[in-house]
């Protein structure tokens, strides 16, 4: 019964946590600090929710493995013939592979931006012109255990991108056109390394990773006009690749008990300046999710995914309307089709945004309601 009333009250804290950050990331944003500043309070966050899940990890004791190596008293293990959930379709973990272990996945992701924001506010209007934004993205994963402690990822996407856009009054006789652009995105390379590790008696997982961004796609799709007056290129959103080298950061925590897992992890991206004078704004992504296995074949879960990305700049200018701080409640389900192979299909949904917007010039940010994400796993 302690047990149970402690996991109630780390999901409790989790969302003041989140409360929290909201108000800050707002006051920092508004305020313009500096870029080491500006990402104090997500960094802070990022730390507790780690740090949170070991609560009910030290109240239960050690969950897998012989014992405790960190010097909590080892209690009954669970009926290891019991269903275990597998890992979140939406977000990474804190876990990290053994020497030796192989796996690769898929990941299909897909959303459609046709409304208007300022901040939370849904505006008429035009954004650049745009009034549809879609897109496709297709992400191959494959992640090793180079040692014990430390596994290796790389994350190769495959994008396929579409806009409607209207031309203002004034301009040629053709005022709307659709433009594409498909083909390879910027492959991510990523390093684990695992702090603690429950598997070998550990309360729970804990890890840290840095890795970067590599600048393998094309930057080079220009406007056409009459989209071209004020800048030659598109911007670094619809573009496959920025041309940056942007190096990431991470840190994420895993606690299994019984038919379920607690996970959270965060990301920081912080781009540099790549071709044509663009660069992305600098993001912070923080996750916090439970799984639960209803039996061999299926689990269930819940995921609160949240973003927090700085202004881009194109052509070497802010574009004042992009960036912001969205968050993401996402439902899912997996099914376990065999040992080692699983499928997962979860939708996240907008529950909260903040989007940067310029009232003066009559532009604001394009915002999406919800995603569809789908995902093939297998391990060896």
């Amino acid at each position: 019964m302690f047990a149970i009333h402690l996991h109630t009250l780390i999901v409790i804290i989790d969302f003041n946590i989140i409360r929290f950050d909201f108000v800050c990331a707002q006051t920092v944003y508004k305020r313009r600090s500096s870029p080491t500043m500006r990402h104090v309070p997500s960094l802070v966050v990022a730390l507790l929710l780690c740090t949170l899940l070991a609560v009910p990890a030290f109240a239960d004791g050690p969950i897998m493995g012989k014992g405790a190596q960190s010097g909590v008293a080892a209690k009954a293990l669970p009926n290891k013939k019991a269903p275990k959930p597998v890992g979140p379709v939406n977000m990474s973990t804190g876990t990290v592979f053994p020497k030796g272990k192989l796996a690769t996945s898929l990941k299909y992701i897909y959303f459609d931006k046709n409304d208007l924001y300022d901040g939370g506010t849904t505006k008429g209007g035009t954004y650049n012109g745009k009034y549809d934004r879609w897109q496709h993205t297709l992400k191959m994963g494959i992640r090793y255990g180079l040692f014990d402690d430390f596994d290796i990822r790389a994350m190769i996407p495959f994008h396929f991108k579409g806009v409607k856009r209207r031309a203002r009054a004034g301009t040629p006789n053709e005022t709307t056109r659709t433009d594409y652009n498909e083909g390879l995105g910027d492959i991510v390379l990523m390093g684990r390394y695992g702090l603690l590790t429950q598997r070998k008696g550990d309360p729970f997982s804990l890890s840290v990773g840095a890795g970067l961004k590599l600048p393998t796609g094309n930057s080079d799709l220009q406007n056409e006009p009459p989209f071209n007056a004020k800048c030659d290129y598109m911007g670094p959103g619809f573009q496959l690749g920025t041309g940056s080298w942007d190096p990431k950061f991470e840190v994420g925590a895993t606690y299994m008990f019984g038919q379920s897992r607690l996970d959270a992890h965060c990301m920081l991206t912080l781009p540099t300046e790549g071709d044509h004078e663009m660069r992305k704004g600098d993001n912070f992504k923080y996750n916090v999710g439970y799984g639960y296995a209803l039996n061999r074949l299926i689990d269930l879960e819940m995921e609160l995914n949240g973003v927090i990305a700085d202004k881009n700049r194109a052509g070497g200018a802010v574009v004042d309307n992009t960036g912001g701080h969205t968050l993401y409640l996402t439902p899912g389900v997996h099914f376990k089709i065999r040992k080692g192979l699983n499928v997962g299909l979860a939708t996240p949904i907008v529950i909260y945004r903040d989007l940067n917007a310029d009232p003066d010039t009559n532009k604001y940010s394009i915002g999406e309601d919800m995603r569809v994400v789908f995902k093939i796993g297998a391990s060896f």
